[in-house]
């Protein structure tokens, strides 16, 4: 459903620190608007032919970060979603907060087709996952607990 494209220089990110961006988007969205973190997608882009560019300058330091989401988000919620990817990037990167741009774009659900299915309205993600086959409840079902492992590990909260 959420699916956050975060674009950076390459080299730019070790692989430790790209793993905790996309623990931390996963968790900061799931704790956000309530959606199940097995549906949450992270792609960290790193392509060499890429030049960022700021006022007609290099801006290799910044780190933009674009999620399209299910409309129906307060705004409270998208607000206290984009400045908790914010800090958490930070942190995890030692970029400033100023270097990093989060955009978030609302779909409508029915715009939206992952695992095969279209997508629901947010809130209604139990009733959607009822509907789907049963090899499918299961394969979500093991990476929703194995997220959930993880969490309770504390390494998607570092």
């Amino acid at each position: 459903m959420p699916t956050y494209v975060c674009a950076v220089k390459a080299g730019l990110l070790n692989n430790l620190q790209k793993h905790r961006i996309a623990a931390a988007i996963t968790r900061l969205h799931s704790e956000t608007t309530g959606a199940p973190t097995w549906l949450v997608q992270v792609v960290i882009d790193e392509n060499e032919q890429r030049q960022r560019y700021l006022s007609g300058q290099p801006a290799d330091h910044q780190i933009w970060i674009r999620g399209d989401i299910r409309a129906g988000r307060t705004s409270e919620q998208r607000q206290r979603l984009m400045l908790g990817i914010v800090q958490a990037v930070s942190e995890i990167c030692g970029v400033e907060e100023s270097a990093i741009w989060v955009y978030l774009c609302s779909l409508a659900p029915d715009d939206m087709v992952e695992y095969g299915h279209v997508l629901p309205r947010p809130g209604a993600e139990q009733q959607w996952f009822q509907t789907l086959p049963s090899e499918l409840k299961r394969y979500l079902s093991s990476i929703g607990v194995e997220n959930k492992k993880l969490a309770d590990e504390g390494e998607i909260n570092g």
